[in-house]
């Protein structure tokens, strides 16, 4: 494999001497960079954080010197290697593996090998310090699988800045059809391939569906789309507050989600959600703030959906809004905690 460095996306600055080292292998990786530029900075008095983006066989140049690594990025066979190079050469640091995109749901769904897959996994998570779950149910699912020893797990669910959903409207009165928005990348795992087939049960003076985002399916949905007046099917777009402005409520129908930042966005908004009740998810519906459903097939969607437009909409969209306070607070405390573990020493230096 080639041993090349890429550029850096981003570096936040500080006089503190404790260096934090974040491992990315996309920067395309929609949540995870969202979450990094939100985290970041309000950790930035303590630490001096730096965001590196990687190829599965590069080396760390000899001037970097952090006092904990943090790797983002995917976990596969391909990237044990770099792990393990990475280990020794930063030994004295502190290896934290945050877990951003495994899930039981993934598992049940995705995996053909349960004994391969969890092997694989075992063997990452047992070069690190810490293994940072982003979720209660996706840790249960660790803990159960026995893939991570209990004094190494850490639970950081998690969050989004509500302050910057602020100037986001409140919901008014409703008049008409439901507005439904659904938004992110255009992929298996966000179930908008059932979403679009339920509307085609969901009558148009019950509720429309404005989609946005990107990915391998878009053209898919675009023809699926096709015959449905009240669904339109946009490309990427730059923020999420205005697209939430534009919509009464939000639907995640994924098939699996280790947290599910998109949910969180919009209750920050004011928005209630329409969610799958899987991984991370679960979570994400507060008393009064949504619904969770089973929504794995299109006409469990269509009813689902349905039954959440008969729903008091403007009520919801208070609890919503509510029902964020402090949690990003939370997460931000979470993280100092953890970054500043007296703990130095990698458990497997050599």
């Amino acid at each position: 494999m080639d041993h090349q460095q890429s550029t850096t996306p981003a570096t936040v600055s500080s006089c503190s001497t404790t260096q934090v080292l974040h491992l990315i292998d996309d920067s395309g990786m929609g949540g995870v960079t969202r979450v990094l530029n939100e985290y970041l900075p309000r950790l930035a008095a303590d630490f001096t954080h730096q965001i590196v983006q990687v190829a599965p066989g590069w080396r760390l140049p000899a001037s970097i010197r952090p006092d904990v690594v943090v790797v983002h990025f995917t976990l596969n066979w391909r990237k044990l290697p770099f792990l393990l190079s990475l280990r020794r050469q930063v030994r004295g640091a502190r290896l934290v593996l945050v877990e951003h995109s495994y899930t039981g749901a993934y598992e049940r769904l995705c995996v053909a090998s349960q004994r391969r897959f969890r092997t694989m996994l075992r063997l990452a998570y047992g070069m690190a310090n810490q293994v940072v779950a982003v979720s209660h149910g996706q840790a249960d699912w660790l803990r159960q699988a026995g893939l991570v020893g209990a004094s190494s797990l850490i639970v950081i669910p998690n969050a989004c800045d509500a302050g910057h959903f602020e100037s986001v409207p409140a919901l008014a009165e409703r008049a008409g059809p439901l507005r439904l928005g659904a938004y992110g990348r255009y992929a298996p795992q966000k179930g908008f391939d059932l979403l679009v087939e339920a509307m085609r049960l969901v009558p148009p003076s019950v509720a429309t569906l404005s989609l946005a985002g990107a990915g391998p399916d878009h053209a898919a949905l675009l023809e699926a789309a096709q015959g449905l007046p009240h669904v339109s099917v946009g490309g990427a777009i730059a923020g999420a507050r205005g697209f939430l402005a534009g919509v009464e409520a939000i639907v995640i129908p994924s098939r699996w989600e280790a947290f599910g930042l998109v949910a969180a966005e919009a209750r920050a908004a004011g928005r209630p959600v329409l969610t799958a009740a899987v991984d991370g998810l679960i979570e994400q519906v507060g008393p009064g703030c949504g619904s969770l459903g089973a929504l794995d097939t299109p006409e469990r969607i269509a009813a689902a959906i349905i039954d959440f437009a008969g729903r008091d909409i403007h009520a919801m969209g208070e609890a919503a809004r509510r029902s964020v306070a402090g949690a990003f607070d939370t997460t931000i405390a979470g993280w100092a905690s953890l970054l500043h573990t007296p703990e130095a020493k990698m458990k497997y230096a050599p």
